[in-house]
């Protein structure tokens, strides 16, 4: 076997990975923890509904649609359609057809969904304010400055790998641990 750099032990490989299992934990954690706290209510939502509920209601009261939600959540077309059938069987939201356009229907939160913010409110308060508890202004800031450019990056970069014509194995791939197969 030829013996060659094992791409893995660059330091900067594994502490960009272990950034990016950081960021995996801390999101896992998040949801977890809202989770807990929606379960703790006695509440009948998930926290994918929750999210596709906030979503809507950041639309400022104006018409938002279903393609409108995949977009801003990155979420799939049937992945979409099945939160928001069982948040309209809950009474959380309607879907009627679009004004602007009536291919799309617009999702609306009904008064149910109001009241149920309104419940929620304190709790978020608490539990958001838990979350970033020590951080000051400045550094909530800087940490949200931070995070949106590397989701830029993120973007730019897997625009620019789609770009690429597929690469064809030239050799047999070896384990990324530089062992023989």
């Amino acid at each position: 076997m030829k013996s060659g750099h094992n791409w893995l032990n660059s330091s900067g490989v594994q502490q960009r990975m272990a950034f990016l299992r950081l960021c995996k934990t801390l999101h896992l954690t998040m949801q977890d923890g809202i989770d807990r706290c929606i379960r703790r209510m006695g509440l009948d939502l998930t926290t994918s509904q929750l999210d596709v509920i906030i979503c809507i209601a950041e639309g400022c009261g104006g018409p938002v649609n279903q393609k409108d939600i995949e977009e801003e959540l990155r979420l799939t077309n049937p992945t979409v359609t099945g939160i928001l059938k069982r948040l309209e069987r809950k009474g959380f939201v309607t879907r009627t057809v679009g004004s602007r356009d009536r291919r799309y229907k617009e999702v609306r939160l009904t008064e149910k969904c109001a009241r149920l913010g309104e419940q929620l409110h304190p709790t978020a308060e608490e539990l958001l304010g838990g979350m970033f508890d020590g951080f000051t202004a400045e550094e909530f800031e800087t940490l949200n400055r931070l995070l949106r450019r590397l989701v830029a990056n993120c973007g730019r970069m897997a625009c620019e790998m789609e770009a690429l014509p597929p690469q064809t194995a030239q050799a047999p791939a070896a384990c990324p641990s530089g062992c023989a197969r």
